[in-house]
């Protein structure tokens, strides 16, 4: 039996899905599977959540786009305004959600808006920022500052975000709400079967590498790594983009290092069904998804010990120094070299990240919104039917 209480008058409660323009990566899958989550809390068919005590309506907001059609059938999408991109953020977005309250889930949204919710991902705008052209570390660091003193809470997706935005952006700790990933998304997909006749895989356990333009996720360290083991390397399958200076700079055999380019989601969760462990090295990470993705499809990970990634992954991966190669290829040949750690890491990572959920993330996100009403509207007292 349904217990929920509706309440007189729900709170208006707005969602930026400007993101639903884009492909479902990195941030987009948060906001995706974030609104999914909300979705599936005991909403009603017309984007109403209650517990008796406090109420809200959700509705999406999105520039105008090809299709009027909301992903979640109980929370309706509204497509206005005459800009697209930041320019929509900045300009119809404030005056559409006029004195609402407004959710942005993919670090941006407006400058100036205090009735809403900032979702900052990392601080690597301040931390790592010759990463970034000039115009767009200046705008993410304006961006990150204004909107996240002038928004009523902000959710951050690890301790270690909450602690870097502290010290880069100088934001209030009290009004942060940690907000872990989930990663209930890799079992909705049934992973791929022809794997290995599709990209002519090796026959022997391989390890796992993404490749990306992003210098912050260190590729090159993983070819520095296997150049090091030699005839004792692993082969490699790389997904991702092809940086091709990083193969110039190291002499590996073409033969045992196959790329594959950009891969389906289901393929990708086939791989990691199938790597001897994922090798993610990254010098800089707000959260780290796809170790824990990685972990729940039952493939040991070596990640970086910096950033997040102790906090998310805790003791169920190997650690490398993502400065040092060295490092990086002892990790390799030590899980290379022992099937008990292997299945170790194995059930450990399984079991570490089926502690991340997006019901849970979810249910953060309502904690912070209600919260965040408590604080803006003191007075308001939700009347019972």
């Amino acid at each position: 039996m349904n217990h929920q209480v509706h309440i007189q008058n729900p709170t208006p409660v707005w969602i930026n899905a400007r993101f639903l323009e884009r492909a479902v990566t990195g941030v987009e899958r948060v906001g995706f599977e974030l609104i999914s989550a909300l979705a599936a809390h005991n909403l009603d068919a017309n984007g109403i959540w209650s517990d008796g005590s406090r109420s809200f309506q959700f509705k999406l907001v999105a520039p105008v786009g090809k299709t009027a059609d909301s992903p979640w059938p109980n929370i309706a999408l509204v497509r206005a305004g005459r800009f697209r991109g930041h320019a929509w953020e900045q300009f119809d977005l404030p005056r559409l959600t006029r004195n609402d309250w407004l959710i942005n889930l993919c670090n941006t949204g407006p400058l100036f808006k205090r009735r809403q919710l900032m979702f900052l991902h990392d601080a690597q705008p301040f931390a790592i920022p010759q990463n970034f052209s000039t115009s767009f570390g200046l705008w993410y660091r304006t961006l990150f500052k204004i909107a996240g003193h002038r928004a009523a809470r902000v959710l951050v997706n690890s301790h270690f975000t909450k602690s870097e935005l502290c010290t880069h952006a100088n934001l209030d700790a009290t009004k942060m709400d940690v907000c872990h990933l989930g990663t209930e998304h890799v079992h909705r997909v049934e992973p791929a079967n022809d794997v290995e006749q599709k990209f002519k895989l090796p026959d022997q356990k391989f390890v796992l590498a993404v490749s990306s333009a992003n210098p912050n996720k260190n590729f090159s360290t993983v070819l520095s790594a296997l150049e090091q083991l030699g005839d004792t390397a692993p082969p490699c399958v790389i997904v991702g983009h092809r940086e091709q200076k990083h193969f110039d700079q190291v002499q590996l055999d073409p033969d045992r290092v196959h790329h594959l380019g950009y891969v389906t989601d289901a393929e990708l969760l086939a791989l990691y069904q199938r790597a001897l462990c994922l090798l993610f090295p990254s010098f800089y990470e707000g959260f780290g998804l796809p170790p824990l993705e990685a972990m729940a499809m039952g493939c040991p990970v070596i990640a970086s010990c910096t950033g997040a990634m102790p906090e998310v992954c805790g003791d169920s991966v190997a650690y490398c120094n993502p400065q040092d190669p060295a490092s990086l290829a002892n990790a390799i040949a030590g899980v290379q070299s022992c099937t008990s750690l292997r299945a170790s890491m194995t059930s450990a990572g399984r079991d570490r990240s089926a502690n991340f959920t997006w019901e849970s993330a979810g249910r953060t996100v309502l904690d912070s919104l209600s919260c965040a009403v408590r604080e803006q509207d003191p007075t308001l007292v939700p009347q019972a039917v």
